[in-house]
């Protein structure tokens, strides 16, 4: 029975017993082995249990470890998202302004002459009072017939600028410069960021 086993595990002989009697001694040497187990068990279970709170503490660490990193890599993305917004705004800025300065400078190009003295007109009928008197409108000579529907006079006058419109009352002047207000649009559109308007 004994050929297939590696190592023998040898008793004290002392703790044998003698034709099946046990001596005091070997008692003695049981108990004293019943308490030197129960302290090595003792001392394995403390053991264990320093091990397990080592291992918790590592966990913890090893967890607070990674989400730090994930905390951190999360704000890396941030910055970088944030960048990416603002690289991606100022384009977008740059884009509708130039976008917007062509599309003005095309209208402009294409508004015909008799388009802007309307224009003017309607401008004049907006910021002058309703009943005014002796109210004379004066355009260019260029700018003749004025537009149909106007409640003044109209009159031709080549001092004035081609596109401008002058109307002239015993309470004040308003003028409508359709040249001069494009310029003015012209230079509020060149002044946004990104922005070439040509002249």
């Amino acid at each position: 029975m004994t050929a297939f086993c590696v190592a023998r595990l040898e008793a004290d002989p002392r703790l044998l017993p003698v034709h099946g009697i046990l001596r005091g001694a070997a008692m003695e040497r049981t108990a004293d082995a019943q308490l030197l187990a129960g302290q090595i068990v003792e001392q394995g279970r403390r053991e264990a249990e320093q091990l397990l709170a080592l291992a918790r503490e590592e966990a913890r660490q090893a967890v607070h470890e990674a989400e730090a990193r994930v905390i951190e890599r999360g704000m890396q993305l941030q910055q970088g998202m944030d960048a990416a917004m603002a690289s991606f705004m100022e384009q977008a800025q740059d884009m509708v302004a130039e976008l917007a300065g062509a599309l003005y400078d095309r209208l402009v190009l294409e508004t015909t002459a008799q388009e802007k003295i309307a224009a003017g007109c309607r401008r004049l009928l907006r910021e002058a009072p309703p009943k005014l008197v002796n109210a004379v409108l004066r355009l260019h000579p260029q700018d003749m017939p004025p537009p149909a529907g106007l409640p003044w006079p109209c009159e031709a006058d080549d001092r004035l600028a081609p596109g401008t419109c002058k109307l002239e009352a015993d309470s004040g002047e308003w003028r409508a410069d359709f040249a001069a207000a494009a310029t003015a649009l012209r230079q509020a559109l060149a002044a946004l960021p990104g922005m070439r308007v040509a002249a």
